[in-house]
């Protein structure tokens, strides 16, 4: 149970991965409700929502169902998967 107010806890790999992706030139949002994914990432007009987790974290059942409604939500580990991410070829 958390108390109202309370800041929720951000994954300790965030940081390194929203530096990696400003660096390359993209705007990034972090959002903060519960159940939401982490970052909202335009880069190159696209819109990229990405979920962060440590190499160990699991999605809570609210961020399942995010994920699974619809927008393609990202679950990103590292740097390196937010950039193969963004970098992926359009259809």
């Amino acid at each position: 149970m958390s108390r109202v107010g309370q800041i929720r806890k951000r994954d300790a790999n965030e940081p390194q991965i929203v530096k990696a992706l400003r660096k390359l030139g993209a705007q990034v949002i972090r959002i903060s409700e519960k159940g939401a994914p982490d970052l909202l990432v335009l880069w190159r007009g696209d819109l990229f929502v990405m979920e962060v987790k440590s190499r160990l974290g699991r999605t809570t059942l609210a961020q399942d169902a995010t994920i699974d409604g619809g927008w393609p939500v990202f679950l990103v580990r590292s740097v390196e998967d937010a950039l193969r991410a963004i970098m992926q070829e359009k259809p």
